[in-house]
């Protein structure tokens, strides 16, 4: 590989890189968002029930049991975000690194549920029965398995379901992804796709089965127990 190929290869990695994590971190952030409105409205129809219980209005144990369970709810909401948007983020702290295929999907795919949500899309997870210890770029990874399902979201209409299971294979991982496929959607390869499966030292393989379309991801580098 010449000096420029790499360095243009290391260009377009780092600003997708960029552009991922930006759009996790917006995700994330719009649903923390949500969270605090709700505990935002539920606070003011509290300090309602107050000022009307001062003027003689009846405060029943039940309203206030019903709020807090509201707030407390939220709260769990928020806590749950912001460790996956936690754990996503280390997931950045080192190149190659140990980690569980099953962990990292299942984190994954929950951040990205949002944007299924938008489009009233299902994201459905296949764990394997036992832990699958990896070594390799577990950001890297993530990327490009949000890279596919994006793509598979923008075919995909409303009820549908992408199902995103996890094996072993090959002395390494399996990642199968599949979506319906839609007669005017032919199975394809999305930008820069390649060039992050290379970087895994992993395989892709993208073709359509009975009426869905598949998309095969590879990852060396099993940790045996």
């Amino acid at each position: 590989m010449t000096a420029d190929r790499s360095d243009e290869r290391e260009r377009i990695l780092r600003e997708s890189s960029l552009a991922f994590f930006g759009a996790i971190t917006a995700s994330v952030s719009h649903e923390l968002n949500n969270v605090i409105s709700i505990i935002d409205q539920t606070a003011g129809l509290l300090g309602d029930l107050l000022a009307g219980a001062r003027y003689g209005r009846p405060l029943t144990e039940e309203q206030l049991e019903r709020l807090a369970e509201k707030v407390k709810n939220q709260t769990g909401r928020g806590v749950q975000f912001i460790k996956r948007l936690n754990t996503f983020a280390h997931s950045a702290d080192e190149p190659v690194r140990e980690f569980e295929l099953n962990q990292l999907v299942e984190n994954l795919t929950a951040l990205s549920d949002r944007l299924a949500g938008l489009k009233g899309v299902t994201l459905r997870v296949q764990f394997t029965n036992q832990p699958l210890k990896l070594v390799n770029n577990p950001f890297l990874l993530q990327q490009t398995l949000f890279l596919i399902i994006k793509n598979l979201l923008t075919r995909s209409e409303k009820n549908d379901s992408i199902t995103v299971s996890v094996s072993e294979q090959d002395n390494g991982g399996k990642v199968l992804i599949i979506a319906p496929a839609k007669e005017s959607a032919e199975p394809d390869r999305p930008e820069n796709l390649e060039l992050l499966v290379e970087s895994l030292e992993g395989s892709v393989k993208v073709g359509s089965e009975a009426e869905n379309i598949c998309y095969e991801l590879l990852i060396p580098g099993i940790k045996y127990r």
